[in-house]
């Protein structure tokens, strides 16, 4: 059985796209960042944010292709077989799209370094293919067809899956085909040696980064505020101060409705959905807000607590105790980082192999295969990266 595709560019992507989802300083007490959300919780547990590849889906149609100077006739050939145009034009164009959607012209330096790292991309896949195609490697229509499954999955329901198809001008033969690739440059690596992980270098890492599998303590609150101006004078601040009380005053009676109060008075951003700030952990709020959260108990509501924001009346509505994740728990994880580490090696050593053999043609003017390409973050869908091939050099959520 091969060994699970890595979804590496994809990964990496919505982990940092769930994260971005937490930065944004709503004026709820949040130091520079929300609290975390369900999703975000998801993505902890090392697994692709579905809410995340949904959003992506539904962000309409693609930007046009940005312009491109190219010469007539192949970008590059590999060994007498040309590079792709089309799919260079493609990628450009996805990677672009920043700049397009908003009619701004790409600096210089960064289009051309842009081009190099699609064009290595490109390079390497010829490869490779070439190389699987020369030992005779086949991959098994079953494990294609549960590569692909579970990609799916990833978008929630079909329909956001179509829209993503739609948005980022891709089909499921070609995701599928990309898929096919990675599974049998896979394939090929565990071919070419030994990749398997010992269950001694597996302990090692967790007794080396035991503070990664910290999970801390967590509360989730919910809470009413009202504004104050940091220009407010002292009368405006007390008058705040006034009705906030009178507010609290209201929610610690029996059977008082929290949510409605706070869909009632809040004038924050979560008054809507009743105060609710979901869970997040210490480091998270602004100090106030936090030293107030952290001492309540589930059920408790606090008196008004006064930050940079204004006056916040707290409810816990529940709390999650930190722990250390086992051994056992991490260690199937700590497996396929480990084995990605030593796919990645394996993969480096291939190519330049590869690339010391071959005879690499590249006729795109003042653009050479530089050693060290650049990675940058693709502006279209986050879910890009997963229908294409995976780059040897791309991180995996280490």
């Amino acid at each position: 059985m091969f060994m699970h595709m890595k979804r590496v560019g994809l990964f990496v992507s919505l982990v940092l796209a769930v994260a971005a989802c937490g930065k944004k300083t709503d004026g709820e007490g949040s130091k520079g960042a929300a609290p975390a959300s369900a999703a975000k919780s998801a993505a902890a547990s090392a697994a692709p944010d579905s809410a995340a590849a949904s959003a992506a889906a539904q962000k309409g149609d693609a930007a046009p292709a940005a312009e491109l100077d190219l010469p007539a006739g192949p970008i590059a050939k590999v060994n007498g077989v040309e590079v792709d145009r089309e799919e260079f034009v493609k990628k450009y164009s996805k990677m672009t799209k920043a700049f397009t959607t908003r009619k701004k012209e790409i600096p210089e330096g960064l289009a051309k370094r842009y081009k190099q790292s699609i064009l290595k991309q490109l390079v390497d896949k010829e490869l490779l293919s070439a190389e699987v195609k020369k030992r005779n490697i086949q991959v098994p229509a079953a494990d294609l067809e549960t590569e692909f499954a579970d990609y799916k999955k990833m978008f929630r329901t079909d329909e956001n899956f179509d829209r993503y198809l739609k948005s980022s001008d891709i089909t499921e033969a070609q995701i599928k085909e990309n898929i096919s690739h990675n599974l049998a440059v896979t394939k090929l690596l565990e071919d070419g040696g030994d990749l398997k992980v010992s269950d001694e270098e597996i302990k090692a890492y967790y007794d080396k980064n035991q503070a990664r599998y910290e999970i801390k303590e967590q509360v989730r609150a919910s809470h009413i505020l009202l504004k104050v101006d940091k220009s407010a004078d002292e009368a405006a601040v007390k008058a705040a101060k006034d009705k906030a009380d009178k507010i609290y005053a209201e929610a610690s009676k029996k059977g008082a409705d929290f949510a409605e109060l706070a869909k009632k008075n809040s004038e924050g951003p979560t008054a809507p959905r009743g105060g609710d700030l979901s869970y997040f952990s210490r480091g998270r709020m602004v100090p106030e807000f936090e030293k107030a959260a952290f001492a309540l108990k589930v059920g408790e509501i606090s008196k008004p607590v006064k930050t940079q924001f204004g006056w916040h009346i707290i409810k816990i509505t529940d709390k999650k105790e930190g722990k250390q994740r086992s051994f056992d728990e991490v260690k199937e994880s700590i497996a396929k980082l480990l084995r990605n580490k030593n796919s990645r090696k394996a993969k480096s050593e291939l190519l330049k192999k590869l690339k010391d053999g071959a005879k690499i043609e590249v006729m795109l003017p003042d653009v050479t295969l530089d050693p060290k390409p650049l990675q940058p973050t693709m502006p279209g869908s986050a879910a890009d990266a997963a229908g294409e091939p995976a780059d040897d050099s791309a991180a995996d959520g280490e």
